[in-house]
């Protein structure tokens, strides 16, 4: 596991969930796939087919964080199931990502959902604590110079 260096914010101007903070534990570093429309025509009496390209595309990654909230075994199990229900709700809303130490922009999705969310108990942990996985598919990615105060 490595601390994270990011920051993923889901809804940020609404109501806000932080889904990896810095300095948490994570699995590993995003590793996120991008992935575009892309047709393939096949043309009579040409020699290679023509690619038509589509203007959107979809980013797909996953993240496991480490959790260390849960004061008892039983509390960690109860915050495993207590996360599946609260994760039925995701819907399509923004996702901010920030870098540590990186003060002047950030990126942001215009709509990202959920599709996937595995929280467990995590066995290996000397005391309790839940291991969760999000997996999240996004699109509309900008970066934005942040402002800084006056």
């Amino acid at each position: 596991m490595i601390y994270s260096a990011w920051k993923l914010t889901y809804d940020p101007s609404g109501t806000p969930q932080v889904l990896v903070d810095y300095g948490q534990l994570i699995d590993d570093e995003l590793d996120a796939a991008l992935k575009k429309a892309v047709e393939v025509v096949s043309l009579v009496d040409a020699a290679a087919p023509f690619i038509r390209v589509g203007k959107n595309a979809v980013v797909n990654f996953s993240v496991r964080v480490l959790l260390e909230t849960a004061a008892t075994d039983t509390a960690a199990r109860v915050a495993v199931l207590n996360s599946l229900v609260a994760a039925q709700t995701a819907t399509r809303k923004p996702l901010r990502i920030e870098v540590s130490g990186h003060t002047t922009d950030y990126w942001q999705f215009a709509n990202a959902t959920v599709e996937g969310h595995t929280p467990r108990r995590h066995l290996d942990s000397p005391f309790p604590a839940t291991l969760t996985q999000w997996d999240i598919v996004a699109t509309g990615l900008t970066k934005t110079a942040v402002t800084p105060p006056p």
